[in-house]
């Protein structure tokens, strides 16, 4: 019994293959998204810096156990699992849930965030996990907020009123010359 679930944390590409390892959590499977948000909220100033971000996500996941011999795990292989897989990709700096067996590839991930996009979904995440039981369901009837990149808006150029062309200015007329008399 269990509510077991898995972070992979990728700290390098190879070709189309992410490199990194596996966060496990015997009990807290459901919640693992809110522990991501969590650390990247906590750690923001270590995005990018792998051995860093990696600590502080590991961290907040045992936060509560710290000196428990059991519980949570890292290997780089994956354990038990019942969940969806987060992976939290540092060199990319985003966020997917995958089908477990898919979070190494490059393969579509049911849902993938920046950083930035995942702070705002994972609170609705965590929900659709907690919901779903059986790793083989996920994706089939929950459907993922996908965080779209808004694209700016085109305001309609302002038409410029052509000014007239300029007139050449004319010269002065000369004064009419006067008539010579003879002399």
């Amino acid at each position: 019994m269990g509510d077991r679930g898995n972070i992979y944390f990728v700290d390098q590409h190879r070709g189309k293959e992410r490199i990194g390892m596996y966060m496990y959590s015997h009990w807290g499977g459901a919640v693992i998204p809110s522990v991501v948000e969590a650390a990247l909220r906590r750690g923001r100033e270590r995005w990018g810096d792998s051995q860093y971000l990696a600590r502080i996500v590991f961290c907040e996941l045992i936060k509560d156990d710290l000196m428990e011999t059991t519980g949570y795990g890292l290997s780089t292989k994956i354990g038990d699992n019942e969940h969806a897989i987060v992976r939290v990709d540092d060199v990319d700096q985003t966020v997917a849930v995958c089908q477990p067996g898919t979070e190494q590839s490059s393969g579509k991930p049911i849902g993938s965030w920046s950083y930035e996009e995942f702070l705002k979904v994972a609170k609705q995440l965590d929900q659709m996990l907690d919901e779903s039981d059986d790793s083989d369901d996920i994706g089939g009837d929950i459907e993922v907020p996908v965080a779209k990149a808004k694209k700016p808006k085109k305001k309609p150029a302002k038409a410029k009123a052509k000014a007239a062309p300029k007139k050449p200015k004319k010269k002065p007329a000369a004064p009419p010359k006067a008539k010579r008399r003879g002399r």
